[in-house]
Order: C-alpha cells, then sequence, then structure tokens
C-alpha cells in the first residue's frame, strides 16, 4: 500500500508499506525527507499518526473533516493564502546573479510586458525537485505565448562555492528558464522583503503584464498526492492562460 501526507509546502513523497497488528507500518527515505509512520485506525474514527523523521519522533491525531469542523478545529493552511506581498501595488523586485555570474534584475527587458512566475526553489528542497518538471513544461509549452519563468535560487553556503548540485538539477529536469542566485535559505527574507510569511519551499509568485503580482502559492503537491497533483497543475495552468490572455499593452 502507499499513502502521502500532504502540508502546506509540499507532501512527503509516497510513503510504502503494509498492515501488521492493527496499524499500518509505512516509510520513505530519499535524502531530505525520510519518514518512518505508524498510522492507527481508532475505534472514534480518528487515526492516530505516529511519526519518526528528521524532526524526531511525535505523534498527531487526525479526523475526517466534518469531525474537525464539529471540534473548530482550524482548516488546513490555503497555499494560495499563506503568503502575501506587502504592498500590491508594486512591483516584486530582485537582482540577482546567474549561474555564470551575470546581474538580472526584474526591470530588465526580458521581464517586461511579460507573465512571469518567480519561483523560490532551492536544490536541497524535495518539494521542488517535484516542481521543477512541471515548470520546465510549462515553461516550454508557453513561453512564445509571453509566459516567464526566473528561479530565485538558494542554496547552502557550501554549494554556492561551485554550484556543482545546482547545475545538475538545473540539467536532470531541462530548465531552460532563467535560473539566480539569491543567497542560503536563511537569508530568503533579507533579500525579498517584500513578501510577508515567506517560509514555505518552494513558493511561487505570479506576476502580470503589467509588473504586480496576481497571486502566490507555496508548496508543490508530487504525484504521489495523487489528484491534489491534478489539480494543483490544472490550476496554476489556468491561472497561467488567463494572466497571458490579459491585455498585452497594459500599463504599469
Amino acid at each position: 500500500m502507499s499513502a502521502a501526507i500532504l502540508r502546506v509546502d509540499g507532501d512527503t513523497g509516497a510513503l510504502t508499506g503494509h498492515y501488521e497488528d492493527g496499524k499500518f507500518a509505512l516509510s520513505h527515505f530519499s535524502g531530505e525527507r525520510p519518514y518512518l509512520i505508524d498510522v492507527t485506525p481508532q475505534s472514534d474514527g480518528t487515526i492516530l499518526l505516529t511519526l519518526n523523521d528528521h524532526f524526531g519522533k511525535r505523534e498527531l491525531t487526525a479526523y475526517r473533516p466534518a469531525a474537525a469542523r464539529a471540534r473548530a478545529l482550524p482548516e488546513p493552511t490555503d497555499p494560495a493564502q499563506h503568503t502575501k506581498i506587502k504592498d500590491p501595488t508594486k512591483p516584486l523586485e530582485f537582482s540577482f546573479r546567474d549561474v555564470n555570474g551575470h546581474l538580472v534584475s526584474n526591470t530588465d527587458p526580458r521581464f517586461q510586458g511579460k507573465v512571469v512566475l518567480a519561483n523560490i526553489t532551492g536544490s536541497w528542497c524535495p518539494n521542488c525537485h517535484d516542481e521543477a518538471p512541471f515548470l520546465a513544461e510549462l515553461y516550454r509549452k508557453y513561453r512564445r505565448a509571453g509566459l516567464e519563468i526566473v528561479a530565485l535560487d538558494f542554496e547552502e553556503p557550501g554549494q554556492l562555492e561551485d554550484l556543482t548540485r545546482l547545475r545538475a538539477f538545473i540539467k536532470h529536469y531541462g530548465i531552460e528558464y532563467t535560473v539566480l542566485i539569491g543567497g542560503v535559505p536563511e537569508q530568503v527574507n533579507d533579500k525579498l522583503p517584500q513578501l510577508v510569511n515567506l517560509n514555505a519551499w518552494p513558493t511561487t509568485v505570479l506576476i502580470g503584464r503589467n509588473g504586480l503580482v496576481q497571486g502566490i502559492h507555496v508548496g508543490f503537491a508530487s504525484p504521489a498526492s495523487g489528484d491534489f497533483n491534478d489539480q494543483l497543475k490544472e490550476g496554476i495552468t489556468t491561472r497561467v492562460q488567463a494572466l497571458l490572455a490579459e491585455n498585452q499593452h497594459a500599463s504599469r
């Protein structure tokens, strides 16, 4: 059997295992996100989750949606509402060097009058690996219609010295869009101060042809999340299509 736990920043990847002694024993390992989880159905209809991961061991109780609402528990965080921009009347500003050392800014001609996805990412981030093939395909399909994607990449200090892993990431997923080096993950809020509650990897900022932010989506549900993956990709694609259809001569 297989399962996945979906959080606001993405999911755990596919957890696989078996049922024994009244519980499901599931695991997953891919370097940055190892998990060992016992899933035990309870007599009251809840599920007890015993998690062992890089955060340590902890227990959580899962409720069906109706039961959670009856208990007045908060709704799951909306990935489209988690991160905001301080002033939506101002463009998202960035100015970083690309993998070849060239300075690239949001004011460069390549971005003017275009729909832009500014993708905050890192080659260390499992959910960024899940997202990269989708963005690469989206760019190939819509770049001629006016879509630009710019990855704002944040890496550990050791990786910034030669960018070997990032270059492998770009090659592996066939990334043709612009990749810029923002710094280390701990600097993300200092380097992008216009964004509020920026703490999920990846985060994608949707920018219209007028240069203003039209939406922000955090996280990425991988194929392990089934329909959630399909719905997410369809939703972002539909949003991009709508932004591309807007007046190409819209002024700032």
